[in-house]
């Protein structure tokens, strides 16, 4: 375990943990009279966000992104890393299980100072864990422009629709944490006073759940887009097929009327039998065709 504690103001303490054991958590919970069943879910590696308030001590899980672009995306843990905080207006605890490095440029630009609150603290925390989700979106989006052109340009492959639910995963994971992390930025909100602080990232967290929002909604268009422009190729697949049949139907028909073997079948003693029956043939053929050509289905 890494530990690391700095003073936030006269009084109130920042103790940050990175990776600590069951055994070491356990230990702080007795130190600073932590309950044991949120200690508990603060260990918790996939647990989603939420806030609760126990014995005056309030806890919160959130999560910020943290994703490779070259990993496949199966889970919440795959996008996401969490931050589970305890804190009063005594002290301050954030617990994350690899370094974050966003809580480090916080402690040397606000804290460091010695005029900050638990609570301003708090806001700048999930300030920045909003703000790690905007870069994904942006890039996102590029990656949706890029695959759009390629299915209006018709210049499809057969990876193109795996890239595609990979995008909707990470977007779909991504807006539902943002979603969950809704309910600790209220509660900061009852609690803080700076209202403008509070409102911030309020409205960073609209702003970027509308980006993920609209980010889902363009997938699933360009999705259904790609599925439309499969299902045309396969008609006209479909349609020139027919159209063969449709030519070959009657000749093949004549073919097999006269080819039946039958003893008495007059037409096959005439000496003009077989070129009539070849013309015959043509003349269906070219009728067929004049006759596609004024239905305008060639």
């Amino acid at each position: 375990m890494a530990k690391k504690e700095h003073p936030i103001c006269e009084g109130v303490s920042w103790i940050d943990l990175t990776d600590p054991s069951a055994q070491e958590m356990q230990q702080l919970s007795t130190e600073y009279n932590l309950n044991s069943y949120i200690v508990r879910d603060c260990l918790e590696p996939d647990h989603l966000p939420k806030y609760d308030v126990v014995d005056g001590v309030y806890f919160l899980i959130l999560r910020f992104f943290n994703h490779r672009f070259d990993q496949r995306i199966t889970s919440v843990q795959d996008i996401t890393n969490k931050i589970a905080i305890f804190y009063t207006s005594r002290f301050l605890i954030t617990i994350h299980k690899s370094e974050v490095h966003f809580l480090d440029t916080i402690r040397k630009k606000y804290a460091s100072n010695g005029h900050c609150s638990s609570s301003e603290v708090m806001i700048k925390i999930l300030l920045d864990a909003l703000q790690s989700f905007y870069e994904p979106a942006q890039r996102l989006s590029e990656q949706i422009d890029f695959l759009e052109n390629k299915i209006i340009l018709r210049r499809v492959n057969d990876d193109l629709i795996e890239s595609l639910y990979y995008l909707k995963r990470q977007a779909s994971f991504s807006h539902k944490i943002l979603m969950l992390m809704l309910e600790p930025i209220n509660h900061m909100g009852a609690i803080s006073k700076d209202d403008e602080a509070t409102q911030d990232v309020r409205d960073q967290h609209l702003k970027i759940t509308t980006m993920y929002g609209q980010i889902l909604e363009d997938v699933n268009n360009l999705m259904g887009l790609y599925m439309s422009f499969s299902a045309q190729k396969t008609n006209d697949v479909m349609k020139v097929l027919t159209i063969f049949s449709v030519f070959f139907m009657p000749i093949t028909f004549i073919a097999g009327l006269y080819g039946m073997n039958f003893q008495h079948m007059p037409e096959l003693g005439l000496r003009w039998g077989y070129p009539a029956v070849i013309i015959t043939m043509i003349v269906i053929t070219v009728g067929i065709y004049f006759w596609f050509r004024h239905k305008q289905w060639l």
